[in-house]
């Protein structure tokens, strides 16, 4: 056990099935520490935070309790050691306020009935040492995502908690909003609490990180401390190779438009829009969280209500799809933000999933030919280099990268020429991201359309032709060539 660890687990094992999860991973937090944990999808970064957590058993290993060898595991252990997990997806209930959600379970009470003015003024208290300045007696239906995530912090500290478990806390935030959240934070640690930091996110990692574990195929392969940090290192490390450059020749207009839309609203969220994407294009649109880039998406696909346009052509069809059923129709192929929700059925094999939209081309008589079915979708999934263990296998069990790339193949497989992605590498490793973005410039050369919504500025700087900048449902900007940089973008989006 390292100086100081308050908590450190040794030659951690972990199976499931015939798979091995974890082989021998040692891991330590000291109190006033923040200790990133990174690696590719499916490195097993999940299944030691679950392992820290008392959620999962681990098979074999040693469990170090403030210097003390343990018996450790288990929710109940964990609880009482002080450790608290934020999840990836935020666990609240949404019609209490942020002061019940912070005391829920331990409200403080007198004579069996709440005392609500004592239970808002110490969330109150809580939230003020986070920096936060909404509320506590706002309904957290009614707060902003970083907000909510502020709430899921302070309930973990009104349990006293002594290590703090933080599985992707920016995932869902704008790049403002990751700063204000790594603030809060380095507040933490302050108050002597140890953070376990799970991110995708190599800059914050690298912003935040007193040390840095890193993890590939279950196994430890490097430890580094913040002055040993940087991108390259980190990614070469976590991807066991140097990550090649991504860098794409962007085009000016020169194809046919394949989507012409004048003037479109829907509701109070977009107002009098006006834009067009070309054939053998990436075409970008941007703004922080909120500004409408989510809502165009939709709107596009036939799946946002009160939307409406003057003019509106997408490829020889006129007007704007009816429904995803006209969208798929028309050759629209969409993967939404939370593909976990709306992009896949968990439940379902990976073959399933990827013949959800064709399904009839392996259909005779009304019947699935499960033969032609799982032909095809092998021919996919090799096409897009999803790592599984059969197309059989549940969706759920895979990583988030390679659950994306299902859903990208699934258009693949249905020939769709237009593609609507909305934030389509959020949650996903540096490996997996420089795929998909491969994979759209791709779709681009081969005559198709990609239109990439998304609040990462990095993302559309590095992968679109050229992008509209959007602020609260309005054009802000438009930017091509050497003027779409990241400080332009977010310049544009500010203004």
């Amino acid at each position: 056990m390292s100086a100081g660890e308050i908590l450190a687990v040794r030659q951690i094992e972990k199976r499931y099935g015939g798979v091995r999860a974890l082989k021998g991973v040692s891991f330590g937090i000291r109190a006033g520490e923040v200790h990133a944990l990174v690696g590719e999808n499916g490195a097993g970064k999940s299944t030691l935070t679950k392992i820290l957590g008392g959620s999962v058993k681990a098979d074999a290993g040693e469990f170090i309790l403030d210097g003390q060898s343990s018996h450790y595991g288990g929710l109940d252990a964990a609880k009482a050691f002080g450790i608290e997990t934020v999840q990836q997806e935020l666990e609240l209930a949404l019609p209490l306020s942020a002061a019940e959600n912070i005391f829920l379970g331990i409200l403080p009470s007198r004579r069996g009935f709440v005392r609500r003015r004592e239970c808002v003024a110490r969330a109150g208290e809580i939230l003020r040492s986070l920096g936060a300045s909404f509320d506590p007696a706002a309904l957290v239906r009614d707060l902003t995502v970083p907000d909510r995530q502020v709430v899921e912090i302070a309930r973990a500290l009104a349990r006293k908690s002594r290590i703090l478990l933080l599985d992707e806390p920016t995932a869902a935030l704008s790049q403002f909003e990751t700063a204000r959240l790594l603030d809060r934070v380095r507040s933490l640690c302050g108050q002597d609490v140890g953070i376990v930091y799970i991110s995708h996110r190599l800059d914050e990692v690298i912003d935040i990180a007193d040390r840095v574990s890193v993890l590939r195929d279950g196994q430890n392969v490097g430890e580094f401390r913040r002055g040993e940090l940087c991108r390259a290192t980190l990614a070469e490390a976590i991807l066991g190779k140097e990550l090649e450059a991504v860098s794409y020749e962007k085009k000016r207009r020169a194809g046919a438009p394949a989507v012409v839309v004048q003037r479109l609203n829907v509701g109070s969220a977009v107002a009098d829009l006006s834009f067009e994407a070309e054939q053998c294009a990436v075409v970008g649109f941007f703004g922080l969280l909120g500004a409408g880039q989510s809502t165009i998406a939709a709107a596009l696909f036939g799946d946002a209500r009160n939307a409406g346009a003057e003019r509106s052509r997408i490829l020889v069809h006129d007007g704007l799809p009816r429904s995803p059923s006209d969208a798929v129709s028309w050759g629209l192929g969409y993967v939404p933000a939370d593909r976990r929700h709306d992009g896949l059925a968990l439940s379902l094999s990976i073959r399933e999933n990827l013949m959800l939209a064709s399904t009839r081309s392996v259909t005779r008589l009304g019947f699935v030919q499960r033969s032609r079915s799982r032909r095809r979708a092998l021919e996919f999934s090799r096409r897009y280099d999803i790592r599984m263990r059969d197309v059989e296998q549940p969706a759920r069990e895979l990583s988030g990268g390679n659950q994306q790339k299902i859903v990208l193949a699934r258009w693949a497989s249905v020939g769709s020429s237009i593609l609507l992605l909305d934030e389509p590498t959020r949650g996903v490793d540096v490996g997996a991201k420089a795929e998909i973005y491969r994979e759209l410039r791709e779709f681009a050369r081969r005559g198709g359309t990609a239109l990439v919504f998304s609040s990462d500025a990095e993302e559309i700087a590095t992968v679109c032709d050229r992008a509209y900048v959007l602020q609260r449902g309005r054009l802000a900007a438009e930017l091509e060539g050497a003027d779409m940089t990241t400080d332009q973008l977010l310049a544009a989006a500010l203004q």
